[in-house]
């Protein structure tokens, strides 16, 4: 990925817990409920 090159490590960490963080949530919640 060219993009990825021109960001820095943690501008590309950060990007991933931002995108990751709502799905880890969801998937807690509906396990949560679902028992």
């Amino acid at each position: 990925m060219i993009l990825a090159t021109a960001l820095s490590d943690t501008q590309v960490y950060t990007a991933l817990v931002v995108a990751l963080f709502p799905g880890i949530l969801a998937y807690m919640l509906s396990t949560n409920l679902y028992k």
